[in-house]
């Protein structure tokens, strides 16, 4: 077996032992979505419609997937539905990208030096990209600190 995709299986079965319900994540549906949505996964074998959403997860995450050309098919319809992220850099991707826990995130509201640097690093990161205003990003922060949860 080569070296690369074994070590590749082995943190696999290392992250399936990370396997829980996330607190932070619901998941609101309509009952005409949830009752399709179990539908489908019924038809295809599932037991339950979780269990399907969460092998369309793996596919569009690129991570425990179906194959190659599901993870292919899944980034096109990422891409395809919420490609905007080509043109725009979001305050919560660079907050969660660069590791900004709840407690800096709120240092940075208390601290006005402390935002305009991280600011200035979040606009410098966008690289002909728009991004959202100083207003908006520490309504963001306001936002996040009063939820009192990690991104």
């Amino acid at each position: 077996m080569n070296k690369g995709y074994a070590s590749y299986i082995q943190e696999q079965n290392k992250d399936l032992e990370t396997d829980h319900v996330r607190k932070d994540f619901t998941l609101s549906l309509t009952d005409k979505q949830y009752s399709n949505l179990k539908l489908m996964a019924y038809q295809v074998g599932y037991k339950n419609a979780g269990d399907f959403i969460q092998s369309f997860v793996g596919d569009l995450t690129g991570w425990s997937s179906n194959g190659s050309d599901e993870r292919d098919l899944a980034d096109q319809w990422y891409q395809r539905a919420h490609g905007n992220g080509e043109f725009t850099y979001y305050f919560h991707y660079f907050l969660f990208n660069y590791d900004y826990d709840l407690d800096t995130m709120m240092e940075m509201i208390e601290d006005e030096d402390y935002f305009e640097e991280a600011y200035e690093e979040y606009s410098e990161q966008a690289w002909k990209k728009e991004y959202q205003s100083r207003e908006d990003c520490i309504q963001i922060l306001k936002e996040i600190a009063k939820n009192g949860t990690e991104l």
